[in-house]
This record gives C-alpha cells, sequence and structure tokens, in this order.
C-alpha cells in the first residue's frame, strides 16, 4: 500500500469527523454538544498520533522534535481547517439550533425575574448576531489547541525515544 502523506491523512480524518457528525445529529438525533463529540476528537487525535507514528522510519535516528511535531501540523491544521468551514456550513443549514438555545435561553432569563421583556429581546438580537462567529471561532481554537497538544507531546515522546536509543547503543 503506498504511503499516505500527512496532508491526505487530515483530509481523510476530517471527512471521517464530518461523517460522524453528520451521522450523529441527522441519523441519531444527537444533540449537537453531546457526548458524542469525544468520538470525534478521538478520531482527530488518532489522525494526528497515525501521522507521527507512520512518519518514524528506519532511519528516525536523525528525526527531531521540530521534523515530528512538523508532520503532526501538516495533519492538524489541514483537518482544523476542514472541519472549521464544516461548523460554518452546518450552523448555516441549521438555524434550529441557534433558536432553540435562544428560547432556552430566554426561559432562563424569564425564570430569573430580574429581566424586562426588552432586555431579553435584545439579548436574542445580540445571541443571533455572534452565534456564528462565536461557533466557528470556538471551534478554531478547539482543534488548533488540541491538535497542538497531541502534536507536541507525540513529537516530544517520538524524540525522546529516540535520543535513549542512541545513548544505549553507543
Amino acid at each position: 500500500m503506498k504511503n499516505i502523506n500527512a496532508t491526505k491523512k487530515g483530509v481523510l480524518a476530517a471527512l471521517v469527523m464530518i461523517i460522524l457528525s453528520l451521522v450523529f445529529f441527522y441519523v441519531l438525533k444527537y444533540p449537537v454538544s453531546g457526548n458524542n463529540q469525544i468520538v470525534i476528537l478521538l478520531v482527530y487525535v488518532a489522525a494526528v498520533i497515525w501521522s507521527l507514528l507512520s512518519f518514524k522510519s528506519a532511519d528516525s535516528d536523525t528525526l527531531k522534535f521540530k521534523d515530528y511535531f512538523s508532520e503532526g501540523f501538516k495533519t492538524f491544521v489541514v483537518i482544523t481547517l476542514l472541519m472549521v468551514i464544516f461548523t460554518y456550513v452546518f450552523y448555516k443549514f441549521n438555524p434550529q439550533i441557534l433558536e432553540d438555545g435562544i428560547k432556552l435561553n430566554n426561559e432562563l432569563l424569564q425564570k430569573q425575574g430580574d429581566h424586562t421583556p426588552a432586555e431579553i429581546e435584545a439579548n436574542s438580537k445580540k445571541l443571533r448576531d455572534i452565534f456564528l462567529p462565536m461557533m466557528t471561532a470556538i471551534n478554531t481554537l478547539k482543534y488548533l489547541i488540541i491538535g497542538a497538544l497531541v502534536a507536541a507531546i507525540g513529537a516530544g515522546f517520538l524524540s525522546q525515544k529516540n535520543k535513549n536509543n542512541l545513548q544505549y547503543s553507543n
């Protein structure tokens, strides 16, 4: 089987994550922010680890932290880009998610009893205005932070292991 480069691994993983997201939401009727997101994040983490481990080659003794991290970076950046685009399109095509959130928020504000109907309506308008940029930003940061952490930890582990192997062989 031909080696798949890090970018293609990122595209493949993002497609799996998108398919899982769509199946969870439309077929299984899971909420967008439910525990099912753990499965999607596990696919993400597995893809970055897969990229790092497959990068390790026969001459891996010469690879350094930056080499491993660079390989993981190529994978997680592609996944992040595709998932952010998916997030934007998904929420654009599913405005009921926003409307349900606003409805729940309005009910909570009414129960508090210290907000006028005009304040509640203004709050609803503000939520509508910031929802899509906020969700896009949150997902961008989430995927970048998790990807960078996994790539850095994996690169540190793999590059450290190489140093130990060199010490024992001398």
